[in-house]
C-alpha cells in the first residue's frame, strides 16, 4: 500500500511540474492570458487527479479510525468494510487484528467464567485481595459468610466486609512477607470456627493474595461424636464387666449355697447385657455398611404395630402404658423383619419415657409416594440441644444418662430406614412429648 501511495504522489508531483514548465514556456513566449488559462486548467486537472488518487486511502483511514474507536468502546465484533486496491490491504489487516482481539477477549472471558465456576462450586469461602487489601473477587460461599452482596464488597477494603481484625492482620502479613500462612479463628458474632489460609499469588496482577476460609463446625461436631462414642461405649462395657468381676470375686471368697443361684443369676444378667450390646454393635455395623439383605414384601403397618405392641407387653403392662394405633390400614413394600425392628425400637423408646397411665399414640399418613409412620409419647420431651443427636450411636442426653439401654436403638432405626430409602426425624413440641416420624416409600427402593 505504501508503494501505491508513493506512485500516486509521484503522479501528482509530475503533474505539478508539468504545470510549472508550461507556465514558464508561455511566459517566455509572452502570451499572458493564454498562460493563465493553461495554468488554471492544469491546476484543476492536478486537483482532480489528487482527489481521486487519495480519496480511497483517505476513506479507508477514516473507516479504520472509526472502527478503532468503536472497538475501544467494547464493540469487538465490528469490522471495516472491505475495499479494492491498496485501501483493501489496510482494512483487511485491521479486520484481522480486530478478529484476533475478539478471540483474545473471548478466551479471557471463558477463563474467567471457568475460574468463577470453580470458585462457586467450592463450599469454602474464597476471597481474592489486592496489595492494598481491597477485595477483587469473592465466591458465593464468601458472600454468604460475610452477608454482603458482591457489588457492595468488590473494590472496598477487606476489613469493611469481614469486620474481623484477626483475618485482616493475617492478610496484611502475607502481603508483606509474600509467604503463605494459616490459622484457626473464631469468626462473627456466633464465633464460628474457621480455618483461614492466605496464599500469595505471584504475577497475579491486582490479585495479590487468595484467602480461603473453611468452616470447621462439622469437623468439630464429628470429633465430638467420636469422643462421645468412645466415652459411652467404654462406660457401657465397663459397667457390666465391673459387676461380673465383683460377683465372681465375692463367690471366690465363699458364699452360702443358698445365695449361689442369685449370684449366678446376676452374672448371667450382666453377660446377657454384654451380649446384647455386642450384637447391636455388630448389627449396626452391618446395616451401615450395606451388608444386610432386605427381602421386600407388602407389609401392612397397623398389623406390624400390633405385633410390636404385643412383644412389649411385659414392659407396658406393669407401667400401665397403653399403645394406641389410630389409623386405617396402609401397606408399604419393605423388609418385614427390619420394619418390625424399627417399629419395636420406636415403641420401646416411647414406652421408656411415658409416665404411668399414659398413652403412646401411633398413626400412619399417606403422603403420596411415601407413607409417614408417627409415634408420639406423653413424656417430658427432648431438649432442643439433644434433638439433632438423638439418632447418633450411644448418644444419651443428660436426662437419659441413668435410664436403661445403651443408646443404639434409635441409631438402628435411622440406618434401617435409610436402607429402605426413607427418612427418620424427631420433633419435641413443648409440653407434647416427643414425636418420631418415619417416612417410607410405598415402592421398595433399597438394596435387595
Amino acid at each position: 500500500m505504501r508503494r501505491d501511495l508513493a506512485l500516486r504522489g509521484a503522479a501528482v508531483g509530475l503533474l505539478a511540474a508539468a504545470i510549472a514548465s508550461v507556465a514558464g514556456f508561455i511566459e517566455d513566449n509572452g502570451s499572458l492570458s493564454f498562460a493563465a488559462a493553461t495554468v488554471a486548467g492544469l491546476a484543476l486537472a492536478g486537483a482532480l487527479t489528487g482527489y481521486f488518487a487519495f480519496r480511497g486511502p483517505a476513506q479507508a483511514v477514516r473507516n479504520v479510525a472509526e472502527a478503532a474507536g468503536h472497538i475501544g468502546e467494547g464493540e469487538l465484533a465490528l469490522r471495516v468494510p472491505d475495499a479494492n486496491g491498496s485501501p483493501g490491504q489496510l482494512t483487511r489487516a485491521f479486520n484481522l487484528m480486530a478478529g484476533r482481539i475478539e478471540q483474545l477477549f473471548e478466551s479471557v472471558a471463558a477463563e474467567h467464567a471457568r475460574l468463577e465456576a470453580v470458585f462457586d462450586a467450592s463450599s469454602d469461602a474464597m476471597v481474592a485481595l489486592a496489595p492494598d487489601t481491597s477485595v477483587r473477587f469473592l465466591n458465593t460461599a464468601a458472600v454468604e459468610l460475610f452477608r454482603s452482596g458482591m457489588a457492595e464488597t468488590v473494590g472496598r477494603p477487606f476489613i469493611e466486609s469481614a469486620r474481623d481484625y484477626e483475618l485482616d492482620e493475617l492478610v496484611r502479613r502475607v502481603i508483606a512477607s509474600r509467604t503463605g500462612e494459616a490459622s484457626v479463628v473464631a469468626f462473627g458474632p456466633d464465633r464460628v470456627s474457621l480455618r483461614a489460609a492466605a496464599l500469595p499469588i505471584p504475577d497475579g496482577g491486582d490479585w495479590s493474595v487468595l484467602l480461603m476460609l473453611t468452616d470447621l463446625t462439622e469437623v468439630q461436631r464429628v470429633d465430638q461424636v467420636r469422643r462421645d462414642f468412645l466415652s459411652n461405649v467404654s462406660h457401657e462395657l465397663r459397667t457390666p464387666l465391673a459387676a461380673i468381676r465383683a460377683l465372681v470375686e465375692t463367690m471366690e471368697d465363699g458364699v452360702d449355697a443358698e445365695d449361689a443361684p442369685e449370684f449366678l443369676r446376676r452374672i448371667r444378667q450382666q453377660v446377657e447385657r454384654l451380649t446384647s450390646l455386642v450384637n447391636e454393635l455388630l448389627d449396626l455395623s452391618r446395616i451401615e455398611s450395606g451388608a444386610i439383605t432386605l427381602n421386600a414384601e407388602m407389609v401392612e403397618l397397623s398389623a406390624l404395630v400390633a405385633e410390636s405392641a404385643s412383644l412389649l407387653r411385659t414392659r407396658t403392662e406393669p407401667a400401665e402404658v397403653r399403645i394406641a394405633c389410630e389409623s386405617d390400614p396402609i401397606a408399604v413394600e419393605a423388609d418385614r423383619a427390619s420394619l418390625l425392628r424399627v417399629v419395636s425400637n420406636l415403641l420401646d423408646n416411647a414406652t421408656k419415657w411415658s409416665p404411668r397411665g399414659s398413652t403412646v399414640r401411633v398413626w400412619m399418613r399417606d403422603e403420596g409416594e411415601v407413607v409417614a409412620l408417627c409415634v408420639q409419647d406423653e413424656g417430658p420431651g427432648i431438649p432442643d440441644q439433644d434433638l439433632a443427636r438423638v439418632f447418633e450411636r450411644f448418644y444419651k442426653g443428660e436426662a437419659s444418662r441413668s435410664a436403661a439401654g445403651v443408646g443404639l436403638g434409635l441409631a438402628i432405626v435411622k440406618h434401617l430406614v435409610r436402607a429402605h430409602g426413607g427418612t427418620a426425624t424427631v420433633e419435641s413440641p413443648p409440653g407434647e412429648g416427643a414425636l418420631f416420624t418415619v417416612r417410607l416409600p410405598k415402592v421398595f427402593v433399597g438394596k435387595r
